[in-house]
């Protein structure tokens, strides 16, 4: 298959941008979502692009196809946690939903919730704007291109200011110490947010069970509720004696 002017634009588009929307270059390439579907689907038979959830990147940037291939790894499990998640939700409040792959599905169960919704994932952004009921704050900050999550000082600023009655939490590890991420930046807006809302819901598949990563997030005393689709006896035993909820989805 050969590349048209339309597919150039994609790859073009997309080595200055990284990562862009359906939405983005249906507007921009004056065609229908089908059509750009299309293309990307061409391209990525091709093996110049990574497919993502509404949108694309590029396959030759390293940090980007780590994005795609999180989104996809153990999926199942992470919709039935995010769906779980989403129950404990009432009507007419405000979350928090943390950036990551897991957590990021909580946006497929609130669309036309009258609540509002705080986050620094961009890729939660694009999946819930243009809900009429949904009221969106946007942390800001500078974006990570390996989460799709703004971190830095202005995402800790912006949240000092907020008050949310729950946050939906996601890490790269967890284990009987405690949770853990990969990024210092990505620990303090994570820190932050913690200590902005009421309750803490703690979400993860258990393939990340065991995994002790660069920066300690915080401790289990910080958790209210954990979510995953399996759990270790030992650590289930402990968390009981805590008086953490645990949902097994």
């Amino acid at each position: 298959m050969e590349l048209n002017d339309k597919h150039n634009y994609i790859i073009d588009a997309l080595r200055s941008r990284n990562y862009l929307t359906v939405e983005e270059l249906s507007r921009e390439l004056g065609v229908s979502k089908v059509s750009i579907r299309l293309y990307l689907s061409n391209l990525e038979e091709m093996g110049l692009v990574s497919r993502t959830h509404g949108g694309a990147i590029l396959k030759d940037n390293k940090l980007a196809r780590n994005i795609a291939s999180s989104m996809t790894e153990n999926e199942k499990e992470k919709r039935a946690i995010a769906k779980a998640a989403s129950a404990l939700i009432e009507e007419s409040s405000t979350i928090i939903i943390d950036s990551g792959s897991t957590t990021f599905y909580i946006s497929s169960y609130i669309k036309g919730r009258s609540i509002t919704v705080v986050t620094n994932s961009l890729l939660v952004l694009e999946a819930v704007k243009g809900d009429q009921k949904l009221e969106t704050v946007s942390l800001g900050g500078t974006l990570r291109n390996l989460s799709m999550g703004f971190i830095g000082p202005v995402a800790v600023s912006n949240l000092s200011y907020i008050h949310a009655d729950v946050l939906f939490l996601g890490a790269g590890g967890y284990s009987d110490d405690g949770i853990t991420c990969s990024n210092l930046f990505e620990t303090e807006v994570k820190r932050a947010m913690i200590e902005s809302a009421d309750k803490v819901v703690f979400l993860s598949d258990s393939s990340k069970y065991g995994k002790k990563l660069l920066s300690r997030m915080c401790g289990w005393e910080d958790i209210d509720v954990f979510i995953t689709d399996s759990i270790d006896n030992n650590l289930k035993t402990m968390l009981e004696e805590r008086g953490i909820e645990i949902i097994i989805s």
